[in-house]
């Protein structure tokens, strides 16, 4: 049932059961955090409380969401140091304000309104897309929720909708605004270019031994190596522990059943189908096939055409033919159908057989997400076990030895996660993040602990700690001169970007330039615009320059090896009259703009009309922050 409501998380309305699911979990120990405490409440919204465990469920939910947007590369600490606690509470404050104001308007949300909503979410639907009563019993079910605990909740957040609708329905953008920005984002510009290349620059020659001296010690920075520190790390990782669990063929044969439809291929159906507009025509075709004509003929002749959709399932057919088409054998025909398009004829003209992949064939799968998913919950039980022992002094040998905690020494690691040689560290996983934490800390203490996007744990103590130095000149001699070679070659580049500037503007042409100074490039730009993918080959700020310059004006700026010389050669502009799918995405940009900056003053307005006091001093206990 987990897996079903995981491919589902996208609803909003499965969000709702994801809320009730975590909190009925005490997520990240927040038991643990306030026993004994008898102020839970993160923060009262018109005399509603918000409690420590709503908070830290939604905190949890962004923190998620911002993995899924950045490949995991973020956990909770760099989260928190982010502001997201702050604007996941600004969130929630926002939701009671509006459910607040939804009931004083005396908003009242109708039965068959919530019905049509319940029976059109996905979770609840069985194996052809049809709402299953047993289905949704099970998904409340699994996450202890009665029918009428549910529907209140999607009740209340219907009419939170409502009142945002409402709201928003008073954006309308002005014509002449839409105009002005539909001529700014769509005009375009056309730039003459000389590319002119470091290499282009030829042999400059080696520094003498007191310049070579002079510029190492210049560009100290560039030839330091870092802070490097040595490590002693524990890890409790899912992994190692699935490796020591256990399950039985009960246990394998019930999560099998509880994925069934994982496992499952629909059947599928091309078809051949004739749409017309009356019951007539229909019924016309219909007889000219039974007395002999090919479906192909009798629609010809009816003044209709066949068209053919490949490999739909169940899913893919309107609900009136569902059943039709997938009654029949292959090469039948359905009578005429009614559906909300018109009157349909459909000749089935091949199948593909549904399928389900045995116990067998997935056991192994099935295994494997068994253990991992009974691994997670061991090891969040004992990350707090290990934080409950490391808060009573024990050392991280001690916890590894208690708790079967992977002790990996890291003789020495950058910032960045790196060795000095540069390479990755491949003993240890997530060596960036324990070293982001580590570099955090003093020699001799340690990181507390902390969780992977993975789902693991780690802490680890800095055991030593070598400064970053300056790497001696006669170490890295070689180096060195090349650094200083390729300084030589930028400074000559830039000063004949800068001559070359100077006949752009006197009136040369790209071409006649690029002749005469070897090694440099002329070319045209496409049509740019200023938010455009397309850059021409031009560095962003050049092109955001060309938007402000004059047309025939000439500008200069460097490349990632070389500089760019421009001249604007033509403007073209926008006619929004021209344009009316564009204008109106760009209308549509404005209104949502606006609905949104609505939002935000009624929401200020109703904080006025129900105080809002927030608990700082128990949020920041909660998420352990003095």
């Amino acid at each position: 049932m987990l897996q079903a409501l995981r491919s589902t998380v996208g609803s909003w309305i499965v969000k709702i059961l994801f809320v009730l699911l975590i909190l009925s979990f005490g997520v990240w120990g927040i038991g643990d955090i306030f026993r004994g405490r008898t102020d839970t409440t993160a923060a009262e919204v018109g005399g509603v409380k918000i409690s420590t465990v709503e908070l830290d469920n939604a905190f949890r939910q962004e923190v998620n969401r911002l993995r899924q947007m950045l490949g995991g590369q973020i956990d909770a600490e760099q989260a928190r140091a982010l502001g997201l606690v702050n604007q996941t509470l600004d969130q929630l404050i926002q939701r009671h304000l509006l459910t607040l104001a939804a009931d004083d308007a005396g908003l009242r949300v109708g039965d068959p309104l919530v019905l049509g909503q319940l029976r059109a979410e996905p979770a609840f639907h069985n194996l052809i897309g049809q709402f299953d009563p047993e289905q949704f019993r099970r998904v409340l079910a699994a996450n202890q929720l009665t029918e009428d605990a549910y529907v209140q909740l999607l009740r209340t957040e219907i009419k939170r909708t409502q009142v945002v609708g409402a709201v928003a329905a008073g954006a309308q953008a002005p014509g002449a605004l839409v105009d002005d920005l539909f001529r700014r984002q769509a005009e375009r510009r056309i730039a003459e270019t000389v590319l002119v290349p470091n290499a282009a620059m030829g042999d400059v020659g080696t520094p003498d031994d007191a310049a070579l001296t002079a510029y190492h010690q210049e560009k100290a920075v560039r030839f330091t190596a870092p802070e490097f520190r040595k490590l002693t790390v524990g890890k409790l990782t899912v992994e190692d522990i699935a490796k020591d669990i256990t399950v039985s063929d009960e246990d394998l044969h019930a999560a099998y059943d509880a994925r069934a439809a994982e496992f499952q291929t629909p059947e599928r159906r091309t078809v051949d189908q004739v749409l017309v507009a009356d019951e007539a025509t229909a019924r016309k075709i219909e007889s000219s096939v039974a007395q002999g004509q090919s479906l192909e003929e009798a629609a010809t002749a009816a003044g209709a055409e066949v068209l053919t959709l490949n490999s739909l399932a169940r899913e893919d057919l309107l609900p009136e033919l569902t059943g039709p088409v997938f009654g029949l054998q292959q090469g039948g025909l359905t009578a005429p159908v009614q559906s909300p398009l018109g009157w349909h004829i459909v000749r089935v003209s091949g199948i593909e057989a549904g399928s389900t992949r045995a116990f067998e064939q997935v056991r192994d799968t099935v295994l494997a997400d068994v253990k991992r998913d009974r691994a997670m919950d061991t090891v969040f039980e004992s990350a707090n076990k290990v934080e409950d022992a490391l808060a009573g002094g024990a050392s991280i040998e001690d916890v590894a030895q208690q708790f079967g905690l992977r002790l990996i020494e890291v003789p020495a690691i950058d910032a960045s996660g790196r060795k000095p040689d540069g390479g990755a560290v491949a003993e240890l996983p997530a060596a960036q993040q324990v070293a982001q934490a580590a570099f955090g800390v003093q020699q001799g203490s340690a990181t507390t602990l902390t969780e992977t996007p993975d789902g693991d744990y780690f802490i680890a103590r800095v055991d030593a700690i070598t400064p970053a130095t300056l790497r001696p000149l006669d170490t890295i001699k070689a180096e060195v001169i090349a650094a200083w070679q390729a300084d030589q070659r930028a400074q000559l580049a830039s000063g004949k970007a800068g001559e070359i500037e100077e006949r752009l503007k006197a009136g040369s042409t790209p071409q006649d330039i690029a002749a005469s100074v070897p090694g440099t490039v002329a070319g045209v730009t496409p049509a740019l615009t200023r938010a455009g993918r397309e850059n021409g080959g031009l560095p962003p700020g050049l092109v955001q320059r060309l938007f402000e310059m004059k047309q025939g004006e000439v500008a200069t700026a460097p490349t990632q090896d070389g500089q760019i010389v421009v001249r604007l050669r033509e403007i073209q502009g926008a006619d929004p009259a021209a344009a009316d799918a564009q204008v109106a995405q760009v209308r549509q940009g404005v209104q949502q703009a606006m609905a949104g900056d609505l939002l935000a003053q009624f929401t200020d307005a109703l904080r006025q009309r129900y105080p809002v006091s927030i608990h700082q001093s128990t949020i920041d206990t909660m998420f352990q922050r003095n």
